[in-house]
């Protein structure tokens, strides 16, 4: 059974060539559909910065993954003056934005909004790469088994906005792949768009082109200043004078809020394993297979680290400070007898590469922006729960809207907010 809509594309791209950086930041940008301009920065324009404040930043990011990093790019490209704080530093281990790489889907069944904005992500990944002169993105498609209704529902969100798929009996998947084993499933969804995005070295990059445009980056911990107090933070415990700040800072907004947020998100511990390929064979890397996700767990090819299996596990809670990072030996062999049955030419093959992180989840897996209902020149962003990575570019735009007083999405403006959002119910 073979039901495809619309033209299937391959996953190859376009060479990356080595660009001024801030010589094309305003055509890309141009390009991208940005909002940010780029020319004077007049004290007007500034976002909130008052005027006896000369040389503070307009506005202080903390957090420097996939919420903070590409806002506080975004701001700066606008012609703000952007401090970009993070206690440990972009790319770092403990980040919920870390790992080496990430997965980038369009599908999200009949929440189109995803959808939308994933294409939309996509669109500015390529774009920003060639900006950065580093390739991050890699178009390989993924392969998704679900449930008949799911797959209607997918379905009629890819029809409606015109996205191409492909739905394969496990038959047929086996026959195009044959280095995959999906024969106990009835009908797959193929996307063709999509691909693996490099993480860690994504939000270095950011970081690092943040500051060549002229951003500050610095480290250390930043801490709400109570109503009435001097300024918006602190910063080490020192007074730290800015126009607004952008608290984006994932597993940490619970602890740095616990009152409003301490229910609205939950950080549970998630361990990931890289299974190593023969040498001499390329069947598992990128240019030859999708990722894929099944009734088991989810994989991300090989883009040079390793075939990216993540390991089953009930929602463990984790502290972003002080969890442990070592992996788990029952998930360890969790994971070889997944590979042996989806990737029969891994069978036996080394586990190469580790990583244990924590996820922030909310109640309803929709992104929490909003001003704290207490101290308005205090943003909050976060609740990525596991599908906010992919997203960033989308993000960066749009919380630089948001922060600049406008709204470029009034759908994602009350999903978003901080009243759609209630109390997680723990599973005892």
């Amino acid at each position: 059974m073979t039901i495809s809509k619309h033209a299937a594309h391959g996953p190859g791209g376009a060479s990356i060539g080595r660009r001024d950086v801030l010589a094309g930041t305003a055509a890309l940008m141009a390009a991208a559909g940005g909002t940010g301009t780029f020319a004077a920065e007049p004290a007007a324009a500034r976002i909130g910065a008052p005027a006896i404040l000369r040389g503070a930043p307009d506005v202080a990011v903390i957090g420097a993954g996939a919420f903070g990093g590409w806002t506080a790019l975004a701001l700066r490209e606008a012609g703000a003056r952007v401090a970009l704080i993070d206690a440990y530093g972009a790319g770092n281990p403990r980040a919920s934005s870390g790992d080496e790489s990430r997965l980038l889907r369009l599908s999200y069944g009949s929440r189109a909004i995803y959808t939308r904005w994933a294409a939309r992500a996509q669109a500015l990944w390529e774009q920003r790469q060639t900006q950065f002169g580093r390739r991050l993105f890699y178009p390989n498609g993924s392969l998704r088994a679900m449930s008949a209704q799911a797959l209607a529902e997918q379905r009629a969100t890819f029809d409606a906005m015109g996205i191409a798929y492909d739905v394969l009996s496990g038959s047929e998947v086996n026959h195009r792949w044959p280095q995959l084993d999906m024969s106990e499933y009835d009908a797959v969804l193929y996307e063709s768009s999509g691909g693996v995005v490099k993480a860690r070295e994504a939000m270095i990059a950011v970081s690092e082109i943040f500051q060549q445009a002229g951003g500050t980056a610095l480290i250390g911990r930043a801490l709400p200043v109570a109503k009435g107090g001097p300024g918006p933070i602190t910063l080490d415990g020192n007074s730290f004078a800015c126009g607004v700040a952008l608290f984006a800072c994932g597993p940490w907004l619970p602890k740095i809020f616990p009152q409003l947020m301490g229910e609205r998100i939950i950080t549970p511990r998630r361990e990931i394993f890289y299974v190593g390929s023969p040498m001499g064979d390329a069947r598992y890397r990128w240019e030859h297979v999708p990722n894929l996700a099944d009734t088991h767990t989810y994989t991300a090819a090989d883009v040079d680290y390793g075939t990216k299996i993540a390991a089953r596990l009930h929602d463990v809670p984790m502290d972003p400070d002080s969890g442990d990072r070592e992996p788990s030996a029952f998930l360890a062999r969790q994971v070889r007898d997944y590979v042996a049955l989806r990737f029969p030419g891994l069978r036996d093959q080394p586990i190469v590469a580790t990583r244990v992180c924590q996820v922030e989840q909310s109640d309803n897996a929709h992104y929490i922006v909003d001003r704290h209902p207490d101290l308005p020149e205090i943003w909050i962003a976060g609740g990525g729960s596991g599908h906010a990575f992919k997203m960033g570019p989308r993000l960066g735009e749009y919380l630089a809207s948001r922060l600049q007083g406008r709204s470029d999405d009034a759908e994602a403006d009350a999903l978003f907010a901080l009243s759609a959002h209630g109390p997680i119910r723990h599973e005892h």
